[in-house]
């Protein structure tokens, strides 16, 4: 259903007012009623069938580049500790 566009010649303007009392049609092989799955229905189907295929993926990415960037943290710490060392000793 389109809305239906009235005319307004308010103040000389020419504004098309729209009313938009749009309803839903009801299915009547349902009941008048549509059910949408659930979010929890809809969580539990996919981490049931698609998540498990790709997670053994994703943990092993995960694990690269965690140790990836663990060797340049450490040293960024450490060169941290010694530029506190050495404006300490001044």
């Amino acid at each position: 259903m389109k809305p239906s566009i009235q005319p307004n010649k308010r103040h000389g303007l020419r504004m098309p007012k729209t009313d938009c009392s749009f309803q839903i049609a009801s299915m009547p092989s349902r009941g008048g009623r549509s059910r949408s799955p659930s979010i929890c229905a809809v969580s539990n189907d996919y981490f049931k069938n698609e998540a498990r295929s790709t997670f053994a993926t994703e943990a092993a990415f995960f694990c690269v580049i965690v140790i990836t960037t663990a060797g340049p943290l450490i040293s960024a710490a450490l060169a941290l500790c010694h530029l506190v060392r050495s404006i300490a000793a001044l």
